[in-house]
Parts: structure tokens; sequence; C-alpha cells
């Protein structure tokens, strides 16, 4: 009875999102995202991994962000896995005559996931807490006179993963798709305010046993004022290597 309440709650909170979301003014833009995920395994529980992502908009022609993300794993079982790291941001202003136009960001945060195996296919959840060290607004040309605030944010994504190849495929193909929550946290600790919302579908393609790549189209909506969002269509491809 437990787990189905809060099963339940989880479906409202996203339902609830995005029809919140839905009846809003928004500010479009196009986008690419790259991105590298390398992964060097330390033991049968503990790997590193070292994230590099380069985002645009107006597709090719300006930057969005810049992010480096190194982190720890543990694999505490067969479908729980933790991690915790930190991320360096580099925001870029949409406006490219603005000056400064690079918002700095720094964060520290833990995450966790479960997993769980169907025939053919899993559903996978993560739950991350980020603590945020971001550049206060406005900012100053002047670096040495840069400050920074504080504040927390929590993410939960909920994904599905299906084979669409033959079980015995020399390049097997997995269909994805996932939908993520970004909520910001009040000084106590309480999650208060929609930030964003993310949904994916794309296919992950894995060419062998050290090289996978996932692509696929997003829509991500992020609030920016009261009552207007930015809504973001791209093109998100990642690219997993194991040493």
């Amino acid at each position: 009875m437990r787990i189905k309440l809060k099963i339940g709650l989880v479906l409202v909170i996203i339902i609830g999102s995005l029809k919140f979301s839905f009846a809003q003014e928004y500010n479009k833009v196009n986008g690419i995202w790259n991105a590298a995920f390398l992964d060097f395994k330390l033991s049968n529980k503990m790997s590193l991994r070292t994230e590099v992502h380069l985002r645009t908009i107006s597709y090719f022609s300006v930057w969005n962000q810049h992010l480096f993300r190194p982190q720890l794993s543990y694999k505490a079982s067969k479908n729980v896995t933790w991690r915790g790291g930190y991320t360096y941001l580099r925001n870029f202003d949409q406006d490219v005559t603005s000056d400064p136009r690079i918002r700095n960001e720094h964060n520290i945060w833990e995450q966790v996931q479960f997993t769980l195996p169907l025939k053919k296919a899993s559903f996978s959840t993560w739950i991350r807490l980020e603590h945020r060290y971001q550049e206060e607004i406005p900012l100053k040309k002047d670096k040495s006179l840069r400050s920074f605030d504080f504040s927390s944010r929590i993410r939960f994504r909920l994904t599905f993963q299906k084979l669409l190849s033959k079980m015995d495929a020399k390049i097997p193909v997995n269909l994805v798709l996932y939908n993520e929550i970004f909520t910001l946290m009040s000084p106590s600790g309480i999650p208060f305010k929609f930030n964003q919302n993310w949904t994916f579908l794309g296919l992950r393609i894995k060419l062998n046993e050290k090289l996978s790549i996932n692509s696929g189209f997003q829509k991500n909506t992020i609030l920016k004022s009261s009552d207007n969002y930015l809504k973001n269509r791209l093109w998100n491809t990642i690219l997993f290597y194991k040493f």
C-alpha cells in the first residue's frame, strides 16, 4: 500500500507540473547538445566517470553551456547505484552582445539510482540533490567584485528502455524515453518551486562492449520568471566509453 501511495504521489507531481507548464507563455529556441561520458573502472563496485557537455542554441551558432562533471560511482547491488560528484558550469547569456556574458556555477551533488529490469526492457529512476554556488546577478565586469549565492535543487528522472533489436543482435538498439523534473528547494530544505522539465525520446546503440551512443530529441521547459517560460527544442547526443 505504501509503495502504491508513493507511486501515485510521483505521478500526480509529474502530471501537475506538465499541466501547469502547458498553460504558460513561452519563448522558444532550438539547440544542439553534445556530450561524452568516460568511465574508468576501479573495482567490481567502484568506478570514476567524467562528463563533458557542449551545448548550443540557434543550432550551432550560439553557445548555451559548457559543463565538466567528474564523479564517483558505487554499485551497492545489481539494481542500486550511488553517485556523487562536482559540476563546473559556464552559462552563456542568450544575447551574444551581453558584457559580461558568462555566469559561472559550481555545484556538489549526490544521487541514488534504482533499476527495475523487465523482459527486453527496464524502468529506472534517479534522484539527485544539487548544492549550487552561482555568481550573483547582475554580473560585474571586474571578476574580483563578483560574489556567489547558494541554493539547492532536487532532480527526479524516470527512464524507460526497451530492446528493439533481436536479443542476439551484433549491435543492440534500445528505445529510450525519460522525463526529468527539477524543483528548487527552500533554505530549510523543502522542495517548493518548479524549475525545469526535460522530456527525451531517442535510441541507445551499443556499438561494442566499450562504446555506446545515445541520441534523440529533447524538449526542455524552463521557468524564467513567474509568468514566462523558455522552451528549448534540441537534439541531444551522448557518447559513452568504458576504459
